[in-house]
């Protein structure tokens, strides 16, 4: 049987990046480090040790070439594993 063809917006790449996830509950903010797994132009799929869920918004950092931090949203979570996609970037 052939290969279903993507149906995704954007080609997904393979990395290894170190990334940080911060999260804001409108009281403090928590910070964790965590790995970047795949990259595409419209997210990514990171992994780091923070009880997220879909739905719920956070920044990330990570750098290529330079320091991006980028406003997403949680679409997909498997255990500590999740997939994003990014809202905005912002300044750094």
């Amino acid at each position: 049987m052939p290969p279903s063809p993507s149906t995704r917006r954007w080609q997904r790449h393979p990395v290894d990046l170190p990334v940080r996830v911060a999260v804001t509950d409108g009281f403090s903010t928590t910070l964790v480090s965590g790995r970047g797994t795949e990259l595409s132009e419209g997210g990514m799929e990171l992994y780091a040790g923070i009880g997220l869920k879909p739905g719920d918004l956070l920044e990330v950092e990570f750098g290529i070439p330079r320091c991006l931090r980028m406003m997403a949203v949680v679409r997909h979570r498997s255990g500590y594993c999740f997939g994003v996609e990014f809202i905005a970037p912002l300044q750094t």
